[in-house]
């Protein structure tokens, strides 16, 4: 689950809920300024899992 609350002046929350593998719930939140940096940052740790994993890119 993901959601966001989005400032005036940039300020993004993003909350993220997930369960874990062993039942858990866990719960995060991101503040950024800047989504783009955010985006890019998280295309780079994608692309770090398709170098490192083979069967990654079948999820």
């Amino acid at each position: 689950m993901l959601d966001a609350n989005i400032r005036w002046d940039g300020l993004m929350e993003i909350h993220l809920q997930s369960i874990t593998e062993e039942n858990n719930e866990w719960k995060d939140t991101i503040h950024t300024y800047d989504i783009d940096a955010l985006i890019t940052k998280l295309n780079g740790l994608r692309q770090v899992c398709f170098d490192h994993f083979d069967n990654w890119k079948e999820r």
